[in-house]
């Protein structure tokens, strides 16, 4: 996967700050290879203009990985929206329902089919 951009539906319950994504966005976009010791992150809010760079782990989780993002834990559903800007350095946006973004970002979703997705949460990279 060559695009600099991922966007994944969060649904379920919230679980505070922290994000579970697929296997293969972990491997595909993120490029983490999940035998290895496991990298951090560092991510930026765009949705907070000026707000500082902050490093978070990747975490294993029995059979899954998360990563904590502040300003997850809002309602579900929400989409969240990331942008490669470095070497494991990315800026995300976090949309609900509300957001005219969601609503645009839902429908790509739907529309654009994902060769890899398997189960759970929709996810693309643009």
């Amino acid at each position: 996967m060559t695009g600099s951009d991922l966007i994944m539906e969060m649904t379920g319950e919230s679980r505070d700050t922290q994000v579970q994504l697929s296997v293969f966005a972990w491997t595909g976009y993120f490029f983490v290879d999940l035998d290895l010791p496991l990298p951090t992150l560092t991510l930026t809010n765009g949705k907070a203009p000026g707000s500082a760079a902050v490093a978070f782990p990747v975490v294993r989780h029995d059979h899954n990985w998360t990563v904590e993002i502040p300003g997850s834990e809002q309602p579900r559903p929400a989409i969240i929206r990331f942008r490669r800007t470095g070497t494991l350095s990315y800026t995300y946006w976090i949309w609900g329902p509300g957001d005219a973004e969601y609503t645009h970002y839902d429908f790509v979703l739907d529309e654009h089919p994902n060769p890899r997705y398997h189960h759970g949460r929709r996810w693309l990279v643009i």
